[in-house]
């Protein structure tokens, strides 16, 4: 995606901005956003409140679940920016609309603080492609004055590792406190799960575990990894799909033979297959996500908050998300064109919705309208993708 030249005249109706596009704080329509050293920012928590955990100043931390899960600023609030959904909505939304848990404690400042890993003010290159600039609109929009800690949680690790919290480590006490959320799970230790029926995500722990695989009755292995190997080659089906968990990998192309394998296996309604990465958050879920695409008609969003709420540890990189969207995109195009074409014939549009509506009761307990409609629209048969 191409970054324009940041503008200094003032719009009356704000634009959406590219997910690229390079935030400055001289370049906003107010002056109400800075960059403030760790120093700076305890001076300012201290004046609030004395003590961080009574802190009234949101503070959001603008990483991955996953990075999130592992260490963060005391009381601070995750906003996973890096995925397309919410980077969407942050594009388009108040912060409040994006985050409704954050309405008292927005009500009751003006100021909204954000970090990422490592944000520097001089370093322009890395903030041209930081995703916390969404964070920085969506506060604004609230009419929010926004500081940005600058070197992020490295360099508030590194002068006041005091105020840095690591979930997995806490007590249970310290748990039963904090908020329920995804990134408090034992990623490592979270057994693979069915995402439909016959259909398991899950990690290499889960590939190599013998007595689990014969547990939840596994017939067939899809390894999306190029390195871990077929544990078990004599006793299953195996296929690979060698890919890397990076921004700049082509995962779509392995769209089409994972859902052929999957497919192929679930043939025979004995089967169940394992689709597993190394750690069942990005590379294998992009896989099955593609599957429920193509051959159950779910968008993007459907498939993906049905896959949450049953594996909430599920994050794909942005690169994958918009590669999804698009594998979605040619599923819709096609779909259109077919219901124009058999729009003329009444009878046999009946029978194509009976078909689908009978076939949608096995979608994980979902009883969401607009997929139902989806799945009724869709024919059965494969759509190839051009």
């Amino acid at each position: 995606m191409n970054t324009s030249s940041s503008s200094s005249s003032v719009h009356p109706t704000p634009r959406r901005a590219p997910l690229t596009k390079a935030y400055s704080c001289s370049d906003t329509s107010t002056s109400d956003c800075a960059f403030i050293t760790p120093k700076e920012f305890v001076n300012l928590i201290s004046q609030d409140s004395n003590a961080l955990d009574l802190c009234t100043v949101p503070i959001l931390d603008c990483r991955s679940q996953m990075d999130f899960g592992c260490e963060r600023i005391r009381s601070s609030h995750n906003i996973n920016c890096r995925t397309k959904i919410v980077a969407r909505k942050l594009a388009s939304k108040r912060l409040e609309d994006v985050e409704p848990n954050l309405s008292s404690s927005l009500n009751a400042s003006d100021l909204v603080i954000l970090y990422d890993q490592s944000s520097d003010a001089k370093s322009d290159e890395k903030n041209q492609v930081s995703p916390i600039n969404l964070v920085v609109q969506a506060a604004q929009k609230s009419n929010k004055k926004v500081h940005i800690i600058q070197g992020g949680l490295d360099a508030v690790k590194t002068e006041f590792p005091y105020l840095i919290e690591c979930p997995a480590k806490s007590t249970d006490d310290e748990l039963t406190d904090s908020p329920s959320t995804p990134e408090t799970i034992d990623k490592e230790n979270f057994v693979m799960t069915e995402i439909m029926p016959q259909i398991f995500v899950g990690n290499v722990c889960d590939a190599q575990n013998l007595d689990r695989l014969k547990q939840f009755r596994i017939t067939h292995i899809l390894n999306s990894t190029p390195d871990l190997p077929f544990y078990w080659e004599n006793q299953y089906t195996y296929k690979r799909i060698d890919v890397l968990d990076l921004p700049s990998q082509n995962i779509r192309q392995y769209f089409d033979p994972a859902t052929d394998f999957i497919e192929q296996a679930l043939k025979n309604k004995e089967n169940n297959v394992l689709i597993h990465c190394s750690a069942g958050i990005s590379r294998s879920p992009t896989l099955v996500l593609a599957y429920m695409i193509k051959k159950h008609r779910f968008t993007f969003e459907e498939a993906f908050e049905t896959m949450r709420k049953l594996r909430p540890i599920v994050d794909p990189n942005v690169s994958f998300i918009l590669q999804l969207r698009e594998w979605e995109k040619s599923f819709q195009t096609s779909t259109e064109s077919s219901e124009e074409h058999v729009c003329s014939s009444p009878s046999t549009t009946s029978a194509a919705a009976g078909t689908r509506s009978g076939s949608s009761g096995s979608y994980c307990g979902s009883s969401s309208k607009s997929k139902n409609e989806s799945n009724t629209r869709a024919d059965s048969s494969a759509i190839p993708v051009s």
